[in-house]
């Protein structure tokens, strides 16, 4: 029991200290950050699921936010965590089942129309090419979405 006693806190203290450190250093966030291999993102084959995969680059002080998923149709998404009407309240999106919901407003939009329906608040298309089962999104097409976080909340 004494030793019980002595062991008790101090696993306390270290699972307060990895606590605090995971959310000061951002581990296990939602977003993976990812490196662009000259002017391309490759997203891996194996990467390419029908749970989204939330991503992110860095273009100067501002975080560029986007999710790949595989749709119903087996085709693979891509798109900005943002839409062209919620994006200033910084929230993207979450994934329930097959439908992507905007965390703003709740709409629900299947992910067999990401890509195929632009405007509003589907989330904002990003233009992809495979290579052998990896995905390729063109770095300046990501550049060209920071201004849906710039000024985001």
């Amino acid at each position: 029991m004494k030793l019980f006693r002595l062991i008790l806190p101090a696993t306390l203290m270290v699972l307060a200290l990895a606590t605090a450190a995971h959310a000061f250093f951002g581990f296990g966030g939602k977003y993976e950050t990812v490196q662009p291999q000259g002017e391309t993102i490759r997203i891996k084959a194996a990467d390419i699921t029908p749970t989204a995969k939330f991503y992110a680059i860095r273009d100067g002080g501002t975080e560029i936010r986007f999710f790949v998923v595989k749709g119903p149709d087996g085709t693979p998404r891509a798109a900005l965590d943002a839409c062209d009407v919620c994006w200033r309240e910084g929230k993207g999106y979450r994934q329930e089942g097959a439908n992507m919901v905007c965390e703003n407003c709740g709409m629900v939009f299947n992910t067999a129309r990401i890509n195929e329906v632009r405007g509003g608040c589907n989330p904002h298309p990003l233009e992809r090419t495979m290579d052998g089962g990896d995905l390729l999104l063109r770095v300046a097409e990501l550049k060209a979405g920071a201004k849906y976080f710039a000024t985001a909340k």
